[in-house]
């Protein structure tokens, strides 16, 4: 299991640098400092994103591709459950404003949230994005169930469970009771389970 340790100190070294970055404190201390950078922070975020995931990367391409038990897996089923994953993250980026997402043009860093959206797929659960990469790492364990899919599948999970907390921690300060009653109402991450309202 050794060989699996540098996975797994990418992904909490992303991890931490990331909520770093995502926290509202960090975000206020980096624009008080400099101020010039405030219409950018956005894009500078998404930079920093990828630049710290490049390393996480890395170290799945080079762990061993060791099954687990005998089962190899299954084709058919693991290209079913990702292209499911990638329908589903499409059809989630289609209610977003992209060039906005990505944080191009540069823009206040208060304009990033308008309104509460609960039209398309967040009528179904309040975090669609994250449903489709959690369904995409699934069907790539089930092309190929071997440690390091399953460890790097578990570590997002953990990864983006975490993070929807936080995520909605700040929605909650945004929006108040709005984003308290859609959340009875819509699920997290699978659209099942009891609705009220």
């Amino acid at each position: 299991m050794a060989a699996y340790v540098p996975l797994f100190l990418t992904w909490l070294l992303f991890g931490c640098l990331h909520s770093l970055t995502a926290a509202n404190a960090f975000k206020r201390w980096v624009l008080n400092r400099w101020r010039s950078l405030t219409p950018y922070y956005r894009l500078l975020y998404n930079g920093f994103a990828l630049l710290t995931f490049l390393p996480v990367w890395v170290a799945c391409r080079v762990a061993p591709r060791q099954y687990i038990t005998a089962w190899s897996g299954s084709g058919v089923l693991g290209w079913l459950v990702l292209v499911a994953g990638l329908a589903v993250g499409l059809i989630a980026l289609r209610g977003y404003d992209l060039a906005a997402f990505a944080g191009w043009p540069p823009r206040p860093v208060n304009a990033e949230y308008g309104t509460l959206r609960q039209q398309g797929l967040l009528r179904l659960v309040r975090h669609p994005l994250y449903a489709a990469i959690l369904l995409v790492l699934a069907g790539i364990f089930l092309r190929e169930p071997t440690w390091t899919n399953l460890l790097f599948g578990g570590f997002a999970f953990l990864y983006i469970r975490i993070g929807i907390y936080f995520e909605e921690r700040k929605l909650i300060a945004v929006f108040g009771d709005e984003y308290r009653r859609y959340k009875t109402r819509v699920p997290m991450l699978l659209p099942v389970g009891n609705r009220r309202g």
